[in-house]
């Protein structure tokens, strides 16, 4: 089995956790908006090894909103995209047999039949293409090759999604 096709199922599978750890994130974010000085202060930072200086630092609302709004924007976008992989990968687990889910959550996947493999393969691909007609992207069609350089340049494009 390739190793790549084992990150994705495994990552399909995790579906979840990963949602759940963005709407951590988004609430980090808010904490950590809110929690900020507000007020115009003077800080004391480091500028090199053994220098420092005061500086007076003010809040820009206009700035900071903006960037805040944005980011919490771009985490509800990753999340969409999540719910959906998540809710047609369940569809797809609904089909299988018991026999064959525990095969998929087996660890490792090395133990899970090819055809198994094979099938939960292709639904991924499908659920992938989906999402980007959905988003306006037309998908590439990519298989690994021999190159080492090239199947991780294809690994950080996936994982950038």
């Amino acid at each position: 089995m390739d190793p790549f096709d084992e990150i994705v199922i495994k990552n399909y599978l995790s579906l979840s956790f990963i949602i759940s750890r963005l709407e951590y994130r988004k609430k980090i974010l808010r904490r950590d908006f809110y929690f900020q000085n507000m007020a115009t202060h003077i800080e004391y930072r480091k500028v090199y090894n053994d220098q420092f200086e005061m500086v007076t630092k003010g809040f820009r609302p206009d700035n900071e909103v903006e960037e805040l709004l944005l980011n919490l924007d771009s985490i509800d976008r990753r999340i969409q995209r999540y719910v959906f992989r998540k809710k047609h990968f369940s569809r797809f687990l609904a089909t299988l047999t018991t026999q064959e889910r525990n095969f998929l959550v087996s660890y490792p996947l090395t133990n899970c039949p090819e055809y198994l493999i094979k099938k939960t393969l292709d639904e991924i691909n499908e659920i992938e293409t989906a999402l980007c007609f959905r988003e306006g992207i037309e998908p590439e069609e990519t298989d690994c090759t021999d190159d080492v350089d090239s199947n991780l340049e294809r690994m950080y494009d996936f994982f950038a999604i």
